[in-house]
């Protein structure tokens, strides 16, 4: 193959994916608008969602401060999951020292 016809055979295939990619973004829908995908959605909504169900004139910053940082979920959504915390002990947490301290696993050398 003399090098013309390899040029030619280059400028060919570049051209071509040129034109498929062309052909592939043109053939791509128009973005969808957010008011087009809520009047797309189906079935019940969640009521932990970030609808408007429980929303609060109240400013974030001044929720976080009235609750000291904290935002509880409103207890009527599912009571019967409510669990109480383990009672801490600071006994049953085991502490593994790390490889190549005392009390660590001595064949492994760290970096």
């Amino acid at each position: 193959m003399s090098p013309k016809q390899r040029e030619a055979l280059i400028a060919g295939v570049a051209l071509a994916a040129l034109v498929a990619s062309v052909e592939a973004a043109a053939a791509q829908s128009e973005p969808r608008t957010s008011e087009a995908l809520e009047s797309e959605s189906t079935g019940p909504q969640d009521p932990r969602s970030t609808g408007s169900v429980g929303r609060s004139s109240e400013p974030l910053s001044d929720k976080l401060n009235s609750t000291g940082g904290v935002i509880r979920p409103p207890a009527d959504i599912a009571p019967d999951m409510t669990v109480r915390p383990p009672v801490a002990d600071p006994g049953t947490t085991p502490v593994i020292p790390p490889p190549g301290t005392p009390g660590g696993d001595q064949t492994i050398e760290p970096k």
